[in-house]
C-alpha cells in the first residue's frame, strides 16, 4: 500500500483518466477532484460536459441544451492561426466531426460540401488565400434584436425591386429593407440578414446557398433568373388564391381579372428577360463551370439533405450559451440531446476550445480543465480532436479529466494521460485493461469499489511508471 500525492508540477501533464464501472464512485470522485482543484488553481476554468445529468457542483453555472434552446454552437468559426488555422482547416474539421458522429460522407459529397463552404465563406469575406481575412473585429450582431419582429436584410440598391417583390419593406429611419422574422424563407433568403459587422457564416447561410444552387442547376440559369422566376411563381400563386377566394365570395369582376393578369404578365416578362440574359451571357461554353463543379443535382441534393439534418438537431445557433462569466465551473447539460447529437456538440466544443487555446499561445499554468464522462464516445479516432488535445494541449494551458467504464480506448489516448485511476472495472474488461494499461490481473482483482483503487502517475523524464495499490480513507 502507498500514500499518493498528486503533484502536477512533477507530472508530464495534468491529464487524468478515471476508470470505474457503474456504482464504483466515478461521479463522486469527479466532483471531489473538481472541488479540490478549484482551491489549488484559482485561475482555472472547468468545462464539464454532463451527458447523464448527474453532475451537480456547488456554485457552478449550468446551461441546459435542447433543440428548442435559443443558444448553441457556431461550428464554422475560423481559427486565424497562420499555420494551424484558416478556412480550409475549418472545413476539414467540420466534415470530419460530422462524418465521425452521423456517418462519413462519400467522396463526391465531401467534395461538393467543401466547395459550397468555400463559396459561402468567400461571400462572407473569408478567403483561404488571404490570411488577413480570417479575423473578425469585435462581436457583430443583427441590426434588430427581434423584439420588433423585424429582420433587416443586406439588399444592394440594384436589387431592391426584387426584394420588394418578395415582401420586403423599406425602413427610412435605418435606410434598410426588412421582412417579418417568420417570413424569412424561400426566395427572400437570397439576401442575408444585415449585421453590424462581419460574422462567420452559419448553417442557415450554407443551407440557403445550397438551395439556390439546386434551383440554378435544375433550371440552367443564373441567380437573377431564378429570383425573377420565383417572383413570377409567387405572383401566380397569389393571383390563384385571390381569384378562388373572391369567386367564393362573388366579388370578382373583369377589372380585377385584368389588373391581376397585367401584374402577372409583367412578372412573367421579367422572368423571361432574366433567363434570356443568362443564356445570352454564354460565350465560351465555360460559363456553367460554377454549377458543374458541384458534380450533379443528386449529389448536391444529398449534401443539402445532410445539412438540413444538422440544422434539425437544433444545436447550431449564433447566440452563445449564457454562462456566468464569474463562475469557475461551467456545466454543459446535454441529457436532452440524442447520443449522436450530444457527441457532435462535445466534439465541436473541444475543437473550438483547442483553437482558442492555440490563439492565446503557450502558458505556464493550467487555465482550462475539460471534464468528460463516457469519454469513449469522443476518443474513437486516433487523429480526432480529443486525441489531439491529449497530445498537444498541455503547453497551451489545457488539461483533461476523462472518465469511462472500461479501458477500451485508443492506446495513444491512454498513453497521453499522465494520471490513471482505476476505481473498479467489470471483469469482462480486465483483459483489455491488462493489455492497454499494463496493469496486473491480481491488482484488478484486489480493487474493491469505494474501498481500494489503483493509481499510476507518469513523472517528468520517467519512461516507466508503476501502479500503486491504494486504500481509500
Amino acid at each position: 500500500m502507498a500514500e499518493v500525492f498528486w503533484d502536477t508540477h512533477r507530472l508530464v501533464n495534468g491529464h487524468t483518466l478515471l476508470l470505474g464501472m457503474s456504482g464504483a464512485g466515478k461521479t463522486h470522485t469527479l466532483k471531489r477532484m473538481i472541488s479540490a482543484l478549484q482551491k489549488q488553481s484559482p485561475n482555472t476554468r472547468f468545462h464539464v460536459f454532463d451527458v447523464h445529468g448527474d453532475i451537480s457542483i456547488e456554485g457552478a453555472s449550468e446551461v441546459l441544451y435542447s433543440a428548442n434552446t435559443p443558444y448553441g454552437l457556431q461550428p464554422l468559426r475560423v481559427n486565424p492561426d497562420l499555420h494551424y488555422g484558416g478556412v480550409l482547416r475549418c472545413i476539414e474539421n467540420f466534415t470530419e466531426i460530422v462524418g465521425q458522429t452521423i456517418g462519413k460522407l462519400g467522396a463526391r459529397q465531401e467534395a461538393v460540401l467543401r466547395k459550397i463552404l468555400l463559396d459561402v465563406y468567400r461571400l462572407h469575406g473569408f478567403v483561404q488565400e488571404d490570411p488577413s481575412t480570417w479575423f473578425i473585429d469585435g462581436e457583430a450582431h443583427l441590426i434588430s434584436d427581434g423584439s420588433d419582429n423585424r429582420l433587416y436584410l443586406d439588399v444592394p440598391r440594384a436589387e431592391k425591386d426584387s426584394a420588394k417583390a418578395f415582401g420586403a419593406r423599406w425602413d427610412p429611419s435605418k435606410s434598410l429593407w426588412w421582412i417579418q422574422t417568420d417570413q424569412y424563407e424561400g426566395g427572400i433568403t437570397r439576401w442575408a440578414p444585415k449585421r453590424s459587422g462581419r460574422t462567420f457564416p452559419s448553417i442557415d447561410d450554407v443551407i440557403n446557398y445550397a438551395n439556390r444552387l439546386i434551383k440554378m442547376s435544375f433550371l440552367g440559369a443564373d441567380q437573377e433568373a431564378v429570383t425573377q422566376l420565383e417572383i413570377f411563381n409567387k405572383a401566380a400563386m397569389a393571383m390563384h388564391r385571390r381569384m378562388i377566394r373572391e369567386h367564393r365570395e362573388g366579388q370578382v369582376g373583369p377589372s380585377l381579372v385584368e389588373e391581376e393578369s397585367e401584374a402577372l404578365d409583367k412578372a412573367r416578362a421579367k422572368a423571361i428577360d432574366a433567363y434570356t440574359t443568362a443564356v445570352e451571357k454564354i460565350r465560351t461554353g465555360t460559363e456553367m463551370e460554377d454549377l458543374i463543379k458541384y458534380d450533379s443535382q443528386e449529389t448536391l441534393k444529398s449534401v443539402l439533405d445532410r445539412l438540413e439534418t444538422l440544422r434539425s438537431y437544433g444545436i447550431f445557433k449564433n447566440q452563445p450559451p449564457p454562462f456566468d462569466p464569474h463562475a469557475r465551473v461551467w456545466v454543459h447539460k446535454l441529457k436532452p440531446l440524442k447520443v449522436a447529437v450530444a457527441n457532435m456538440f462535445v466534439l465541436f466544443s473541444l475543437q473550438e476550445m483547442y483553437d482558442t487555446a492555440r490563439e492565446r499561445g503557450e502558458q505556464g499554468e493550467v487555465l482550462d480543465i475539460l471534464v468528460l464522462d463516457e469519454v469513449h464516445r469522443y476518443a474513437d479516432n486516433e487523429e480526432g480532436i480529443l486525441c489531439t488535445l491529449s497530445r498537444e494541449s498541455r503547453k497551451f494551458g489545457v488539461a483533461i479529466i476523462a472518465a469511462n467504464q472500461d479501458a477500451d480506448l485508443p492506446p495513444s489516448f491512454i498513453s497521453s494521460l499522465a494520471t490513471k485511476m482505476v476505481l473498479g472495472i467489470d471483469e469482462l474488461y480486465w483483459r483489455s485493461a491488462e493489455t492497454r494499461m499494463n496493469i496486473e490481473r491480481r491488482l484488478l482483482e484486489w480493487i474493491k469499489p469505494q474501498r481500494t483503487m489503483a493509481v499510476q502517475m507518469k513523472e517528468i523524464r520517467a519512461t516507466k511508471s508503476s501502479w500503486k495499490w491504494v486504500v481509500l480513507q
